[in-house]
């Protein structure tokens, strides 16, 4: 007798247990507005951002986070790869997440 195997979770099985991006977009519907992005996916600007909030990005621990608030300021993000700040592999990951607050 073959017995079906499932894989959970910690979460799935608890009653009401969503993940934050599905609670923002249930709750946008229902007020009939575009869905707010999280804090996660907003743009970070890497001029007045602290350490705290650097380090919440993927890749960027409290070395790097330290780093880049010891390199302030920043004309653009690309400066965090050119002054060897960052290597490419994370800068690549974070491209589309990092901003200088300048238009």
């Amino acid at each position: 007798m073959r017995m079906d195997h499932r894989v959970r979770s910690r979460f799935a099985g608890r009653l009401g247990a969503v993940a934050e991006g599905e609670v923002v977009e249930a709750v946008a519907k229902d007020a009939g507005e575009a869905p707010v992005r999280s804090t996660r996916d907003r743009l970070v600007d890497i001029n007045t951002a602290p350490a705290d909030r650097l380090k919440s990005l993927t890749g960027i621990g409290v070395c790097y986070a330290k780093k880049i608030v010891a390199g302030r300021p920043y004309d653009s993000a690309d400066e965090l790869r050119t002054r060897g700040i960052l290597p490419q592999h994370i800068y690549a990951r974070l491209t589309d997440r990092l901003g200088t607050g300048q238009s």
